[in-house]
């Protein structure tokens, strides 16, 4: 039964730390060799009184430079954390869903995360969405969070909450939380990235790869599926624009009612990069 993990332990899970120039021969031709017994070729003298030809000088040799070609520059395809590549940009909003079906068709989750940060660099607002279903509550659970932060102030309340939770963070505690968002991050996982090609995409230009997963299913002897994915990198910072990972593994025959089946989906996606993002309180928190 699979069941949606913390924030915080998905983030710890997370955590993954990833010419020879053969010169063409210059083979110009050799000087011509009489060979030996024969006689060489003589000369007519001037007539007297006939004015002597000048003599004419020989060619001068060509001298032909090869210069090698540079060898393309590899395009780099290993993404930088997370949070590292989202600190260097001024504003964004950050959306990660997982979705996990399986073993039964009643077991389900699905968790959805939105994080904007304000251009003012003092704010912003956490939306998180969650579902789960299970063999002994088919119905499912749904709940919906947000929590805002302006400055110091912070401010947290569930769908259907009649209060918020209000609290002015210590500046101190505040600087510790997010000395932990640097010291624990999210590193996507890549492995023999395929460069697919240069894309503009969430308005920044992007390299686009697509890779394959190792391992899966060699544990449990499982039959996979699919185990793909494609990100793709900034090219000014290589931080994920966007980032997707298909996994699907099941226990037997597709048409016998007794397979399990294993499916789950990952995906990170950066939006509204650098532009005018504004976070105000909902009048909950005010």
């Amino acid at each position: 039964m699979l069941r949606t993990k913390s924030w915080l332990v998905g983030i710890s899970i997370l955590i993954l730390v990833s010419l020879a120039c053969n010169l063409p021969s210059l083979g110009g031709d050799s000087p011509t060799e009489v060979p030996a017994g024969e006689a060489q070729p003589v000369q007519p003298q001037a007539e007297q009184g006939q004015p002597q030809q000048p003599v004419s000088e020989a060619p001068q040799a060509q001298v032909i430079v090869v210069t090698a070609t540079p060898a393309p520059t590899e395009i780099p395809s290993a993404p930088i954390g997370l949070w590292e590549g989202l600190s260097s940009l001024n504003s964004y909003r950050l959306t990660i869903r997982t979705v996990n079906d399986g073993p039964t068709a009643i077991d389900k989750s699905t968790t959805t995360y939105v994080i904007e940060m304000g251009s003012d660099g003092d704010s912003s607002h956490t939306h998180n969405e969650s579902f789960e279903s299970f063999e002994d509550d088919p119905q499912g659970d749904y709940d919906i969070s947000d929590s805002y932060q302006i400055g110091n102030f912070t401010c947290e309340y569930s769908e259907g909450d009649y209060e918020a939770t209000k609290t002015d963070e210590d500046p101190q505690a505040q600087e510790i939380t997010d000395q932990w968002f640097k010291l624990i991050d999210i590193l996507p996982k890549v492995n023999d990235p395929v460069f697919v090609g240069s894309e503009m995409l969430n308005g920044v230009m992007t390299n686009h790869f697509t890779f394959t997963l190792e391992g899966l299913g060699s544990e449990s002897g499982a039959e996979v599926v699919r185990k793909d994915g494609e990100y793709w990198l900034a090219q000014d910072g290589q931080y994920v624009v966007k980032y997707s990972v298909f996994m699907e593994i099941r226990n037997g025959p597709v048409d016998d009612p007794n397979t399990q089946v294993l499916h789950t989906e990952f995906y990170i996606e950066v939006t509204d990069i650098n532009q005018e993002i504004v976070i105000t309180l909902p009048p909950i928190c005010q």
